[in-house]
């Protein structure tokens, strides 16, 4: 397996294009973390794992949206009734998605969770087209290797080459 060059800041005088590349990128997936930080706080201040707030989400979702929909129906059958297990996911989603953009963990499958959260809110009722273009913003952490560029993602790769995770 190839590792991937670390990020430098001297790349940016050797090799401008690539260096303005990876730089752009890296910003983009610490902005993204810094979304997702704000995200579980957002989570562990309104008890979405613990408490009935997902609950009063999910029934004031269901009044704004078509009734004939698929989000008000995968709401009635599966996210009313399992309301707190929906907490927990997207709360412990998140916040893996977090640790993962952040540290250059698992950089690729925080970045493909990040995707499938997004597309799962849009699926689930949120007819707002920005979450497909909030879910396509992961895609480039997903195809290079971002986390070889900064993060724990090389190292671990040099330490254990066989394993994908940290690929």
């Amino acid at each position: 397996m190839k590792i991937a060059e670390r990020f430098r800041w001297s790349m940016l005088r050797t090799r401008p294009l690539a260096g303005a590349g990876q730089a752009s990128v890296l910003l983009l997936r610490y902005f993204m973390a810094l979304f997702f930080i704000a995200a579980v706080i957002n989570k562990i201040r309104n008890g979405w794992a613990w408490t009935d707030y997902v609950q009063g989400v999910f029934l004031a979702r269901l009044e704004e949206i078509d009734p004939e929909s698929f989000g008000a129906h995968f709401l009635e059958t599966y996210g009313v009734p399992h309301y707190r297990a929906f907490g927990w996911m997207v709360t412990l989603g998140e916040g893996a998605v977090a640790i993962g953009l952040t540290l250059g963990l698992m950089t690729r499958t925080a970045a493909i969770g990040a995707m499938l959260l997004m597309f799962s809110f849009a699926i689930g009722g949120y007819d707002d087209a920005s979450l497909i273009v909030l879910g396509l913003m992961f895609l480039p952490f997903a195809i290079w290797p971002t986390g070889h560029w900064f993060g724990l993602d090389r190292t671990l790769a040099l330490r254990y080459p066989k394993q994908i995770w940290f690929r």
